[in-house]
């Protein structure tokens, strides 16, 4: 079961910058490559879910 992520949108912005960093420097291991990606893809979507709640709860204000 994948771990529930709970941070706030500008954490998780502030995390995927930092794991992007990482990649394009030539520090970037290919042996933690997969684990960066793919906590990078948590966040993303956890960045996206959250945009689209605050969508929701804008356009609800606006009915």
């Amino acid at each position: 079961m994948a771990k529930k992520i709970d941070i706030s949108y500008t954490e998780a912005m502030a995390e995927i910058e930092s794991i992007l960093k990482q990649l394009q420097s030539a520090d970037c291991d290919v042996e933690s490559l997969a684990t960066k990606v793919k906590r990078a893809s948590e966040l993303i979507e956890l960045c996206r879910k959250k945009l689209y709640k605050a969508e929701a709860d804008v356009e609800k204000l606006f009915e």
